[in-house]
């Protein structure tokens, strides 16, 4: 219900869609927060707007129309949303996977000088194998659960336990094992959302046809050090370029 009203509202307009849109990726998280605080500005001479304080970047020529927003930082990673129109009269494909950085001024002189963002055909098979093992482990902790029940009801027998001892031994065995059968399904479950989160709001391959647009957002790793990036956005033919200052608060 949530994602319908979302992509009712964000089809309506483009200013629609960069109001609401943050509200709804700033619900999912990569973790807990890191304990550096960062933030990002556009260089002075870029070209951006004011959207209710939030500064949205854009740079247009014939090939497409781009508006960039820095939304926050997300522990170690900078949280960008971007929606891309197609300018041109060919179709062709965006991949994200493309998209990187460069460190054009860092506190440091040992320093990635290129910073790919996350790729979410990567991450996404990292989630599918995640929710695999956490499958296959509840099998195995379950078995180990009944196998321990058994053992100690058979060691009580053996040595002659009250019957109410064998009762309570494989009840509490039996216990700890939905105990953690609703431990890994709680966490098979956060991961399927996680799964989601990246294969609908996360910004994806796709193919756009003249006059058309998409939008997503898009995960950059940290480099701490770093005061001065350059964001590089490969766009079919052309390489769009977004200057930010990286300011640290602690």
């Amino acid at each position: 219900m949530l994602l319908d009203l979302l992509e009712y509202n964000l089809g309506e307009n483009m200013i629609s869609r960069f109001i609401i849109y943050p509200l709804f990726i700033s619900l999912i998280a990569f973790g807990c927060s890191a304990p550096t605080v960062f933030d990002l500005t556009p260089a002075a001479d870029a070209e951006y707007t004011y959207m209710q304080g939030r500064e949205v970047v854009s740079q247009e020529d014939s090939v497409a129309l781009i508006l960039l927003n820095f939304e926050y930082q997300e522990g170690n990673t900078f949280t960008f949303y971007t929606e891309i129109t197609n300018n041109s009269n060919v179709t062709y494909t965006i991949d994200p996977a493309m998209f990187y950085a460069e460190i054009l001024e860092s506190a440091s002189c040992g320093f990635a000088k290129r910073i790919s963002v996350v790729d979410p055909e990567i991450k996404i098979k990292s989630i599918d194998e995640d929710i695999s093992s956490t499958e296959a482990s509840k099998e195995a902790a379950i078995g180990m659960n009944i196998i321990f029940g058994l053992f100690n009801a058979v060691v009580d027998i053996a040595s002659e336990a009250p019957p109410g001892k064998v009762i309570d031994d494989i009840a509490y065995w039996g216990n700890n094992a939905q105990d953690e059968a609703l431990e890994h399904d709680i966490k098979t479950e956060d991961l399927r959302n996680l799964k989601k989160h990246w294969q609908n709001n996360v910004l994806r391959k796709t193919t756009l046809a003249p006059g058309e647009y998409f939008g997503g957002i898009f995960y950059l790793p940290i480099q701490f050090e770093a005061k001065l990036i350059k964001l590089v956005l490969p766009i079919y033919n052309t390489v769009h370029e977004f200057i930010f200052e990286q300011k640290q608060y602690n």
